[in-house]
């Protein structure tokens, strides 16, 4: 006889997801959010993921603010690729915007973002809300 033991254990997810839709190549929202938000958004290696249906590496623009003692990390995400998206279930959403750990006044953030010239929307996210929530689980360590 086999004892199986299952364990559920809460999904955790410290950091704030914005979406951002809008025609803005990622370079030039990186620049807008740069001075609406005060951070200091650079162009960073773009992320892969590997899709296992497709059996393909994805690659998406990304731009990153290191984080600090008194700074979260940021992570501005494109959605599209040539291959795909990174979130399949939100293909309107054209760039994640990520803070972690979690930035209380998520909605103050949102109402800045909205007020740039050419952002269609903004709206926080549930990442737990998401099929592929787990792709925003990743680690990129310290610059070289």
């Amino acid at each position: 006889m086999s004892n199986t033991i299952k364990m559920n254990l809460p999904e955790s997810f410290d950091f704030t997801l914005i979406a951002i839709i809008t025609s803005e190549p990622i370079y030039r929202l990186g620049w807008l959010l740069n001075q609406s938000l005060k951070i200091d958004l650079k162009e960073d290696r773009p992320l892969q993921i590997y899709h296992a249906k497709r059996k393909i590496v994805q690659e998406f623009d990304h731009f990153r603010q290191l984080g600090t003692h008194d700074q979260p990390e940021v992570n501005l995400i494109q959605n599209r690729s040539l291959n795909g998206h990174f979130t399949e279930e939100q293909k309107q959403v054209d760039f994640w915007l990520k803070f972690e750990p979690r930035k209380e006044g998520a909605s103050t953030l949102v109402e800045k973002i909205k007020s740039i010239q050419n952002i269609s929307l903004a709206f926080e996210a549930n990442p737990g809300s998401l099929k592929s929530k787990d792709r925003f689980i990743f680690s990129l360590g310290e610059e070289v």
